[in-house]
């Protein structure tokens, strides 16, 4: 099923290449590649290996003929109504992680400025060797602070940042990838009650806090989408549990709590999963990935689109994480 709205995101067989030659594609990603290799400013290779037995792609289509092009080393396309822009920084060109994420941030925020669709929805991160690191040392770590950094927040107020994840790319690696989704107008950001706000973790987790909102409502001329940002099985701000089929369990009770806040704050019936949805499900140890989906297909529609993909989560204690789209009909 696909998002039956102003945005419709579907997972696809074929290539790449297949799917460009529809003007009304905005962005087509593909798995297991490394998005140094893009080969058009609509394509964006995510370097995750894919693990389900049948290949895809993710497909992103809209209203209206697409137009795209570049901006200093960011890509980007655009329709009437939303941009999305991508960029992959070789860290062979940097002196450590903190300083490719602020100079990618630069980017970014610089782009946005100057672009009609100037508001973030969210915003997607993967990050080679994210766990690589002692203390403060940690890859994360050092790109939460070139982040925070670049968008010179400040930690103790709620940021004007959207949903976001941030997931561990393969070690080797060479690209930090950064892309988003923006539209003109701002967002409705959503917390979940569950969860302590991302921008008030205590120092423990390092020296600035990761800066995301759990979810993001976008409406776009009457349709409206909640943009789930990574979720795992982490309640206030500690990891729970120690296996991965409870650390499933408990990142659909996380989606689910967000979810009710979203509908809360709407006074709606909807986002809800089992409409027009899709999830990507990000899993640390590819041995797992049978268990993660036998627990899924339990907790989670079967019309609900998902991929699995290995990648590293930001601590190393969390075994796995969902994000995703759904239509709020």
């Amino acid at each position: 099923m696909m998002l039956e709205h102003g945005l419709r995101v579907s997972y696809e067989a074929g290539s790449a290449d297949t799917w460009l030659r529809d003007s009304n594609v905005l962005a087509v990603f593909s798995f297991g590649q490394s998005p140094l290799l893009a080969n058009d400013a609509r394509h964006v290779p995510v370097a995750l290996p894919q693990l389900d037995d049948d290949p895809v792609v993710e497909v992103w289509r809209v209203d209206g003929t697409v137009r795209s092009g570049s901006w200093e080393q960011l890509s980007w396309a655009r329709s009437d109504n939303m941009t999305m822009g991508h960029l992959a920084l070789d860290l062979r060109d940097y002196d450590g992680m903190l300083q490719a994420s602020r100079h990618a941030y630069e980017i970014v925020q610089d782009f946005l400025r100057q672009s009609p669709h100037h508001c973030p929805m969210k915003i997607w991160n993967y990050v080679p060797g994210i766990n690589v690191g002692e203390g403060d040392d940690e890859c994360y770590r050092e790109f939460c602070v070139g982040r925070a950094e670049a968008w010179s927040a400040d930690p103790s107020e709620q940021p004007a940042m959207p949903a976001a994840t941030a997931i561990g790319s393969p070690e080797d690696e060479h690209a930090l990838q950064v892309y988003f989704l923006a539209t003109a107008l701002p967002g409705t950001n959503v917390e979940n009650p569950r969860q302590v706000n991302a921008w008030h973790y205590p120092r423990q987790y390092g020296p600035r806090s990761p800066l995301f909102s759990r979810g993001t409502l976008m409406q776009v001329n009457g349709d409206r989408h909640f943009l789930i940002s990574g979720t795992a099985s982490v309640v206030g701000h500690e990891t729970h549990h120690d296996n991965t089929a409870d650390q499933v369990h408990e990142s659909i009770r996380n989606v689910r709590s967000l979810l009710a806040e979203a509908r809360r704050l709407q006074g709606s019936e909807h986002p809800v999963l089992g409409d027009a949805g899709m999830l990507r499900v990000y899993v640390r140890d590819p041995s797992e990935y049978e268990q993660v989906k036998r627990v899924l297909e339990t907790l989670i529609p079967d019309e609900v689109q998902r991929v699995y993909l290995q990648g590293d989560i930001c601590r190393v204690d969390l075994l796995t994480e969902v994000d995703g789209i759904v239509a709020c009909s």
